[in-house]
């Protein structure tokens, strides 16, 4: 099988019929103001990605069952459910780029600075700092921005989850699995937010590797398990739990790899700032083995630097090196070479061989990809 000749067909299908139903949806919406915030939503989700998730339900569905375009409409809701859950995260990280673009909640930043006016310029003038009402000024034009930004950014999430549900029910398969579906679609939702709150405290209170891969397993490990669950399902004749083991292993590999991209890949390939995830201090795996490895004199250092946002670059390749010299960065490696060769091991044998074939060389795709 060719790999990324697979996935790239089944990407355009997919990015396709996603237009397709925005398309639809969009001939409901009367509005002038709802029609231009739901191109925005088609926009943030057709915007980069690899549409892992909806060709991983067409995979597995297609791993017990011949290929039936209803599986198609399926899958696109997790492409939807994953672009609701990256506005979210992104509008709670503060985080104004993805894909090398401007995040969700960043454009409605723009958009809302542009319809006040409010005019930057006297602020140039040393004068208007020492006026008390001049630091106030800019104080509620943030606060005004960030409210409105975030707010908006949670509704194109939650209407990006409503519309998720509405392509499992328009795919056209059996009443009695669709609800199956959609118990699983919910089930799946909730899940997926725990794992953001448990993510929001972690980055408060701190945590170790198996608060980490718990953390994972509801945030990203939830968006591999289900689709591959529900693909599963519509075939109503595999076990839907038959690769549970699977996606727990890839997903954390892949979460894993995305932890070391995020600090040794490069921005032009990633489409996210490599030194991000230092300045905001996240408690990724890099970093919680590089504060258990690290000797005295570079913890002190690491500590001084981790979550400082103005860190200079200087800083940055400091800490960079600390994770390879301590040991943290081989660790995070093995880790997910681990965790890859579990997932093969756990790969259903009673699957159709191009399935299987696919969900092998998905392993091996994971910790080589440079974005």
């Amino acid at each position: 099988m060719d790999f990324l000749k697979v996935t790239g067909e089944l990407k355009k299908e997919v990015e396709d019929e996603i237009k397709t139903f925005f398309e639809i949806e969009l001939q409901s919406v009367e509005n002038d103001t709802l029609c231009d915030f739901y191109k925005d939503i088609r926009h943030h989700t057709l915007l980069g990605g690899k549409r892992l998730r909806p060709i991983m339900c067409i995979m597995a569905y297609c791993g017990y069952s011949d290929y039936n375009p209803k599986i198609l409409r399926a899958s696109i809701a997790f492409e939807l459910l994953h672009s609701s859950s990256l506005i979210l995260d992104d509008a709670m990280d503060e985080d104004v780029i993805r894909h090398g673009e401007k995040t969700f909640n960043a454009i409605y930043a723009d958009k809302f600075l542009k319809s006040t006016r409010f005019d930057i310029n006297p602020y140039y003038d040393g004068g208007n700092w020492i006026k008390k009402d001049g630091f106030f000024q800019l104080l509620n034009i943030q606060r005004a921005i960030s409210r409105y930004s975030y707010g908006l950014s949670v509704l194109g999430s939650n209407i990006l989850y409503a519309l998720s549900g509405k392509a499992i029910r328009s795919s056209g398969f059996y009443d009695k699995t669709v609800t199956k579906a959609m118990i699983m679609q919910r089930e799946m939702y909730k899940i997926l937010n725990e794992g953001q709150l448990l993510d929001i405290l972690m980055e408060q209170k701190g945590g170790n590797e198996d608060k980490y891969f718990e953390m994972i397993d509801h945030k990203t490990g939830i968006l591999f398990k289900y689709p591959l669950r529900i693909g599963l399902l519509f075939t109503e004749k595999a076990d839907i739990f038959s690769l549970d083991a699977y996606s727990t292993n890839l997903s954390r590999a892949f979460q894993v790899h995305d932890d070391i991209l995020g600090v040794f890949g490069d921005e032009g390939t990633t489409g996210k700032p490599v030194d991000s995830d230092i300045r905001e201090g996240k408690n990724t795996l890099l970093v919680i083995k590089t504060l258990e490895l690290a000797n005295e004199n570079q913890l002190k250092k690491v500590k001084a630097i981790l979550g400082n946002r103005n860190a200079s670059s200087e800083d940055i390749a400091e800490i960079k090196e600390i994770m390879k010299i301590c040991g943290a960065l081989d660790y995070c490696i093995e880790k997910e070479s681990q965790f890859i060769k579990t997932a093969k091991e756990s790969i259903d044998p009673n699957m159709k061989e191009s399935s299987r074939e696919f969900l092998t060389q998905l392993c091996d795709f994971i910790i080589k990809r440079k974005y």
